[in-house]
């Protein structure tokens, strides 16, 4: 029997099978850094709060009163965030988002068209139909915390062209440049055309 010729090939079998268990660790450890590597980076960039959080911008109190209010105008910018008395509304009509009314034995907040459309709101009978907005309002209960939030709510809100206005009201109203806005009702005085209220206005950061 070749013992010396079986020890060599025993010997060369296990350098070879060395060399490949070498090759194979050093392959799996190429492997395994790759993958924690990339697994690394996503979870540093899971970390970081990709969420947009805009503020509002800031809030501007104005005074409105309903048609019969010859001191206050009836007439809402939200965009300029002013109260505009008839024949100062008529001149930029077309800019106008809400009108502050009472009509059918209810004070409301409404778009020019409704205001139109009642009747019994002679300041709105002159608007021109082809300039005015059907301006749409989101009762809400609360003021969104953030713009993003406030652009979500209106979306999901029923809306409608005309609102029942009382103190305490919230709303979120879309102004006829795109902006969402955030319209709060305080101080209301007074139960008919004469009537008055506090607007707070404040529009979205987006």
């Amino acid at each position: 029997m070749n013992v010396s010729g079986l020890t060599k090939k025993i010997v060369a079998a296990g350098f070879l099978a060395a060399c490949m268990m070498s090759a194979s660790v050093s392959l799996t450890g190429c492997l395994t850094d790759n993958k924690k590597d990339t697994t690394a980076v996503y979870v540093d960039t899971s970390k970081h709060d990709s969420a947009k959080h805009t503020p509002w911008g800031p809030e501007t109190v104005i005074q409105a009163g309903a048609q019969g209010n010859t001191a206050l105008g009836s007439a809402i910018d939200l965009d300029t965030k002013k109260a505009l008395l008839s024949n100062a509304a008529l001149a930029v009509q077309g800019t106008i988002d809400l009108v502050m009314i009472y009509s059918d034995s209810s004070l409301q907040l409404t778009s020019p068209v409704f205001a139109k459309a009642a009747g019994d709101v002679p300041l709105a009978t002159a608007y021109d139909a082809t300039k005015i907005h059907d301006t749409q309002i989101a009762r809400i209960s609360t003021k969104p915390e953030d713009s993003e939030l406030a652009a979500s709510t209106f979306e999901q809100t029923p809306k409608l062209n005309n609102s029942f206005l009382f103190d305490g009201g919230a709303y979120l109203v879309k102004t006829d440049k795109g902006k969402i806005a955030y319209v709060g009702v305080s101080n209301l005085q007074g139960d008919g055309n004469t009537a008055s209220a506090t607007f707070t206005i404040s529009l979205s950061g987006l």
